[in-house]
């Protein structure tokens, strides 16, 4: 038989969503009983935190490139952040070099249009 563990399910409804799409319910599981409203505000917040930071790693791990190469162990991992750290460093150090840098068919977009 397999035991029963105690807790509290949070039924999140939203009203819209930006996209216009039909809105689908959200459950969570806290491993609380009795949940009080402020414990439902506290949680259901805490979700929307977590959805943000996986929604920025996932920026973080595509603008280090973390999904392109085949990386087999944490120190090649760290090796290849810390290239592409070094890589966007280099540009960033060198924007300013390259900011008047047009080609021939390029406007001046420094120029007020005459």
């Amino acid at each position: 038989m397999l035991p029963v563990i105690e807790g509290t399910v949070i039924r999140l409804e939203v009203e819209h969503l930006p996209s216009g799409a039909t809105p689908k319910p959200v459950w969570l599981w806290w491993s609380g009983v009795d949940a009080t409203s402020a414990d439902v505000d506290r949680l259901w917040q805490a979700f929307q935190r977590r959805f943000d930071i996986k929604h920025t790693f996932r920026l973080f791990k595509q603008t280090l490139g973390w999904t392109c190469p085949k990386i087999r162990t944490p120190q090649a991992a760290d090796l290849w952040t810390w290239v592409i750290l070094a890589a966007y460093t280099q540009l960033r150090l060198a924007r300013a070099m390259a900011t008047d840098l047009r080609r021939p068919w390029e406007k001046d977009s420094t120029k007020a249009a005459t």
